[in-house]
């Protein structure tokens, strides 16, 4: 969970998540799917706190965040409007799971990949905040040093995840 130089490093390929638009780059990239975000609470949380009626709201609640240099929710809304939240996070990792935990238990609002937390979007553990504002979904994809000299494991491989990340776009 790294960032790799695929090329001088030796990597067949790498998986990256980006948002989109995704920097230009000498290395061949084959797109994957797309992983949606949601910024989501506890019921609890919003039980004592109150439900965020507009995105500046958001930056009065307590937060959590993966690991990062600066901390802010970058979301877009109806006609495309923005709102970029800076929020100061009570708990800081870069583990998603920890973060979708401390989310349950109501320690904060956290923004995690839709496919983290859907069953507990569905159990109603979580719910989502502001549902006309989200967070941009990114792209998965790989990265190759070449098309060339592709070995066939490696090309079925990929192909396995391409229709495997295609289910992400359903849920």
């Amino acid at each position: 969970n790294r960032p790799v130089d695929v090329i001088a490093e030796g990597y067949d390929f790498a998986l990256r998540v980006r948002p989109v638009p995704l920097r230009d780059s000498d290395l061949v990239l084959r797109p994957l799917g797309v992983r949606s975000q949601c910024l989501v609470a506890s019921p609890a949380l919003l039980e004592r706190v109150g439900p965020p009626a507009v995105p500046a709201d958001l930056a009065n609640f307590p937060s959590l965040d993966l690991e990062r240099a600066e901390h802010a929710w970058q979301l877009v809304g109806p006609d495309e409007a923005t709102a970029s939240i800076r929020h100061e996070p009570r708990l800081v990792t870069d583990d998603m799971i920890a973060l979708r935990h401390a989310a349950v238990a109501g320690v904060g609002i956290v923004h995690l990949p839709l496919m983290v937390v859907t069953d507990e979007l569905k159990q109603g553990a979580l719910v989502k905040l502001l549902p006309h504002w989200a967070p941009r979904p990114e792209m998965i994809h790989a990265v190759l040093p070449s098309r060339r000299h592709l070995r066939p494991a490696v090309r079925v491989l990929i192909d396995f995840l391409a229709e495997e990340c295609q289910k992400l776009d359903e849920m």
